[in-house]
């Protein structure tokens, strides 16, 4: 078999190291604040709005607009320069999603992009979703893994991120049983965004598991964002994929809650206690690049960080043997993407 990306079909031999959950493109105005808990950003972001955007980084609506396709190829040739090989975009329906643009920014870089389909949290759900039954919304996935995206053939590699708030909505957890049952039909695997705010993995890993897709194709992302150990052990015993998907991001969502994404160093402790473990085999790793505040160009970690800092950070800081290092970064993902 071989892996679907936005320029047609890869072989499978050819993924190389793979982060499993980016946005090249994607539209999070929605989440902008406008509190006293923090400070816009007035002008043009650059490298000089790096150390405010990392206090008041959902204070400015552009910081959370990823648009330009001249600075997305730049990103993607810095990848390539690390030794990435694959990336996964995650931008689904509602995110800002934009199929066509990938195509030409993954040509002129020449870094191969797989994507996923589905819905987000209920925030960025169309209008048509709320009188869907999980059937109807099934039938939609499907029909993207068949058909393509929005015209352009691309065909999708996986399902998701599949949004949930804390707790998941009604609507969100239709599309979460939609997306199970889109996954058993197709043997896609399913990737599910998690808030921070709560510890759902579990129920949800469950109701997946109810609609028929194998725990070993469920992907859990963001659990570095909820740094429990006992929740991490728990999900570890369910089977799933635990994704560590927020590496370079370290900033405050609310100056006033003290909310904040976990540091690197964090991130990385938490991996290393997983893999002592032995869970090494069902890890997967990514940036989840969102913000302008994430790009190189503007003084961020890029999606390169992934494969110039954290990977080799997973000898040295987590103690990964080479071949655990080869299962996080490439054979695990070849296992998720590589579908019927």
């Amino acid at each position: 078999m071989a892996i679907h990306t936005v320029l047609g079909e890869l072989d499978p031999a050819d993924l190389g190291p793979t982060s499993m959950h980016e946005h090249v493109f994607s539209d999070l105005r929605l989440w902008a604040k406008t509190g006293d808990d923090g400070i816009k950003w007035e002008g043009p972001i650059g490298p000089e709005a790096q150390a405010h955007l990392r206090w008041n980084g959902l204070h400015t609506p552009d910081n959370l607009l990823l648009h330009d396709p001249e600075v997305a190829v730049a990103e993607m040739e810095a990848v390539k320069r690390a030794g990435g090989g694959t990336i996964v975009d995650l931008t689904v329906n509602g995110m800002g999603r934009r199929v066509a643009d990938l195509v030409e920014v993954s040509r002129r870089s020449g870094v191969p992009i797989a994507i996923g389909c589905g819905y987000y949290v209920e925030e960025m759900h169309p209008e048509e979703l709320a009188s869907m039954d999980v059937d109807a919304i099934a039938a939609t996935m499907l029909d993207e893994l068949r058909d393509g995206i929005d015209g352009t053939g691309v065909i999708p590699a996986l399902i998701g991120e599949i949004g949930t708030n804390h707790p998941p909505t009604e609507a969100e957890w239709r599309v979460v049983r939609a997306a199970g049952r889109a996954g058993a039909e197709s043997g896609a695997a399913v990737n599910i965004h998690l808030s921070w705010r709560g510890a759902d993995g579990l129920v949800v890993t469950e109701a997946l598991i109810e609609e028929g897709v194998p725990a070993d194709r469920i992907i859990l992302s963001h659990l570095d964002e909820r740094l429990d150990e006992g929740y991490h052990d728990a999900v570890a015993e369910t089977g799933v994929v635990m994704e560590f998907d927020t590496f370079g991001s370290e900033y405050f969502y609310s100056t006033k809650s003290r909310a904040r994404n976990p540091t690197d160093v964090e991130r990385l402790t938490f991996l290393a206690r997983l893999i002592e473990a032995g869970h090494g085999d069902r890890i997967v790793i990514g940036c989840d690049i969102w913000s302008q505040g994430n790009l190189i160009r503007n003084g961020g970690c890029g999606y390169e960080h992934l494969f110039r800092r954290v990977q080799p950070a997973l000898e040295w800081a987590c103690g990964a043997d080479a071949a655990t290092v080869e299962k996080i970064m490439v054979e695990t993902p070849k296992r998720l993407l590589d579908r019927p």
